[in-house]
């Protein structure tokens, strides 16, 4: 299993106080220059802000939902909670708490990203659903343990890291 980092501990951390709360307490965690919200937290930050929220998983494998905004918006988002009814309940440098906002999960507001590729000597991008497609349509049953090689080796040499 993959190492967590200092991040992923802290998120997943915020998830599990989130849920130890029932959801009724929500917050945003600032990483870096942006505010995070995390599962349910980002669900009501999506209805109150009209964000989409995106699906993460992290090396560890954990999977999450998220949403967020650079940190120099945060006063409208605040304000923007207490607006449609929420109300904060503490506030640092690095971590709001709120209540009072729906966050039930609701499919229409994820948004699923398709990883791209680089492929080498061009400029467009590779999505990985095409290449896994390329990889699903190998008929390795009929194939030669030399065929598959030689297959391997133009996957290789198609993407680079």
């Amino acid at each position: 299993m993959a190492k967590l980092n200092d991040q992923t501990i802290k998120e997943q951390e915020l998830i599990n106080r989130q849920e130890e709360s029932g959801n009724e307490v929500l917050c945003l965690m600032k990483i870096g220059f942006f505010f995070h919200a995390y599962n349910a937290g980002a669900y009501a930050l999506a209805r109150v802000m009209n964000y989409r929220v995106a699906r993460k998983v992290r090396r560890s494998g954990l999977e999450m939902m998220t949403a967020g905004f650079p940190s120099e918006k945060l006063p409208s988002v605040l304000e923007s909670i207490t607006a449609a009814g929420g109300r904060i309940l503490s506030q640092t440098d690095d971590c709001v708490k709120f209540t009072g906002i729906d966050y039930t999960s609701d499919g229409i507001v994820v948004i699923e990203k398709e990883k791209k590729v680089k492929v080498l000597g061009s400029d467009e991008p590779f999505h990985e659903s095409e290449l896994a497609k390329m990889i699903r349509s190998y008929d390795l049953l009929h194939s030669t343990p030399l065929d598959a090689i030689t297959f391997i080796g133009r996957l290789q040499a198609l993407v680079s890291q």
